[in-house]
């Protein structure tokens, strides 16, 4: 930690009118039988859309109108609105659980991929959706997918240490890179378009050139990663990938701890790269207190990021700005249940979260308007 971040607390000053993380509040859950794994928004955020522990693709109509529950007795707190029986459509087509999730371009179409490394492209605003193709991208699961900037190609990695790249709109395979060494957890398209770059268990980051597939490079975030002892096993990797919007950052999150493990998890870090030097930059941190991983980051449009996580203890949101290691804001769910996945709503005003409770959770973050004063009589 430098001088300035030991000398202040972080702090962050939402603009007029914007995303203000202080005002976070949970305004609607849509629950589901199965443990949720992946979520994403269509770019109109009429649709959510999520992966579980079961075989198919979900798409919830968020502009249908909420059921809401009646009070129970002694409830300390009114019940949240909920999505009526027929606002879920289930979209058939995985032969196992759906852990990755992202639209092309053209926001029209949606890609998939599940734990047995089948990748779905779905045609996915249709009313009835079927898959546009489905391809046998990996040897074991899909641990990610990205999608590129022009909406051309889709990234995928997975268990069997591949990186690869298919065409998105055949799902002709376009390139195989070679690289990793081990399960390969996370993959991002560089705003771009002319790189991509693939994160594993160790914590090795590769940086692949576009359209060539030639290696440029490898990053280190091996803070992420430790071999236990205590149960014999690689515990941690890159687990949630992003890059800032203008291209100069690259965040890669995870957790850090020696006593990281399947029982007890370690410490939540975000790693901060500089993507023109390769250098880590910053070690973003949240209360001593959440233990954990942060399995998923994204940057917000207004300069700050926003990670997912948790462990067995209990679920967390955490808040940065760029230029202090400690969070700003930070909220813990009351449901105590790990925050696996985080997508952000196209306005940029409202979050979801897959938990796994197998409940999406959709949050919103601005200052709501002051009620008009009744008219003087």
């Amino acid at each position: 930690m430098d001088a300035a971040d030991a000398a202040s607390p972080p702090t962050f000053t939402p603009r007029p009118g914007a995303a203000d993380p202080f005002a976070l509040r949970l305004v609607r859950e849509l629950p589901h039988d199965r443990g949720a794994l992946s979520c994403c928004y269509d770019p109109s955020g009429r649709y959510l859309f999520a992966g579980a522990r079961d075989l198919f693709v979900h798409r919830w109509d968020l502009a249908a109108e909420p059921l809401v529950p009646e009070p129970q007795p002694k409830a300390k707190t009114p019940p949240l609105p909920q999505a009526p029986a027929d606002s879920r459509l289930p979209l058939a087509g995985h032969e196992s659980w759906v852990g990755a999730m992202q639209f092309l371009a053209d926001g029209k179409h949606l890609a998939t991929g599940d734990f047995v490394g089948r990748l779905i492209v779905w045609p996915a605003l249709e009313e009835q959706p079927e898959p546009l193709f489905s391809v046998e991208a990996h040897q074991g699961s899909i641990r990610a997918l990205a999608t590129s900037p022009d909406g051309a190609l889709i990234a995928t990695v997975g268990n069997d240490h591949a990186v690869r790249v298919w065409s998105a709109t055949t799902g002709e395979k376009v390139l195989d890179l070679v690289g990793h060494d081990c399960h390969v957890y996370n993959t991002a398209f560089h705003p771009s378009g002319q790189a991509l770059v693939s994160a594993d268990l160790k914590g090795v980051v590769r940086h692949w050139e576009i359209p060539s597939g030639k290696l440029i490079r490898s990053l280190d975030a091996s803070v992420l990663y430790t071999w236990s002892e205590k149960y014999t096993v690689d515990v941690g990797g890159v687990r949630g990938m992003a890059f800032s919007p203008d291209g100069s950052l690259l965040a890669c999150s995870g957790s850090i701890g020696e006593d990281r493990g399947i029982a007890i998890p370690g410490l939540p870090r975000v790693l901060l790269l500089d993507w023109a030097t390769g250098k880590t930059v910053r070690e973003l941190q949240g209360p001593v207190a959440d233990t954990g991983f942060a399995w998923s980051v994204v940057f917000h449009p207004d300069r700050f990021l926003i990670a997912s996580g948790g462990a067995r203890r209990g679920g967390y949101l955490w808040f940065w700005t760029p230029d202090a290691e400690a969070s700003f804001h930070q909220h813990a769910f009351a449901q105590k249940a790990p925050g696996f996945d985080l997508a952000l709503a196209p306005d940029g005003l409202s979050l979801a979260v897959a938990n796994h409770d197998g409940v999406l959770r959709l949050y919103e973050m601005f200052v709501e308007p002051e009620p008009p004063e009744p008219p003087r009589k």
